[in-house]
């Protein structure tokens, strides 16, 4: 069986009127993601570890958390808040960032759970999930090879479209979006999230059919 790569996501958050809204984006129709809608996120590559850190370091997974959304989304979070992200992506894109003199806003990111893919997966992932907040409505350029639409969605609006079949998503996400279903305000689910320290692993289970068990997020497990 495959072991799991080190992989982030993030769960971006901005007010609305009423509650708030995440950002999600539909891939294409290649790859092990097809055609999902999922929220930004990626691999954990060499390019995000500091030295003398490893793949599978907390720090390693915030930056590639931060990059891929800047990759996917063209929104970089800076300590200051959002901005257009710089164009370049790995290695390229952390060497812009120095020329900008900006350092990874990792403390901008919040733990909300960390989810390894059942073993029997044909390909597995160890993905540590994070809130982040916008308190503005910054641009959205997709990476038009990874993706074809984005949206701004209230987390109830989007369990109805999967449930009336508008949305195609994966356990991890309808997890999520339902966690968030229940936060009243963005600040509800910072505070929800608060404590999270990655230790805790969400491992779904695979069924002989192919199926796969329906979890909680540990919060909601009590």
């Amino acid at each position: 069986m495959p072991n799991p790569d080190p992989a982030a996501s993030v769960l971006l958050l901005r007010d609305a009127d009423p509650g708030f809204e995440v950002l999600m984006v539909e891939r294409n129709a290649r790859g092990f993601f097809a055609d999902l809608t999922v929220f930004p996120g990626g691999g954990v590559d060499e390019c995000d570890v500091p030295e003398g850190l490893g793949r599978w370091d907390e720090v390693s997974h915030r930056r590639a958390a931060l990059r891929e959304l800047a990759e996917e989304t063209g929104i970089l979070i800076t300590g200051a808040g959002t901005r257009p992200a710089p164009s370049g992506k790995g290695g390229v894109f952390y060497e812009q960032m120095r020329q900008l003199d900006i350092e990874p806003a990792t403390s901008a990111l919040t733990l909300v759970s960390r989810w390894v893919t059942p073993q029997l997966a044909p390909r597995r992932f160890d993905t540590r999930f994070y809130l982040a907040v916008c308190r503005d409505s910054p641009r959205v350029t997709l990476d038009d090879d990874e993706l074809i639409a984005f949206d701004w969605v209230d987390p109830n609006d989007a369990l109805r479209r999967y449930e009336a079949g508008d949305l195609n998503l994966i356990l991890p996400t309808l997890a999520h979006l339902r966690w968030l279903s229940r936060r009243s305000s963005v600040g509800d689910a910072l505070e929800s999230a608060s404590g999270a320290d990655g230790r805790t692993l969400i491992r779904p289970e695979m069924m002989e059919d192919g199926s796969i068990l329906p979890v909680h997020l540990p919060a909601e497990a009590v």
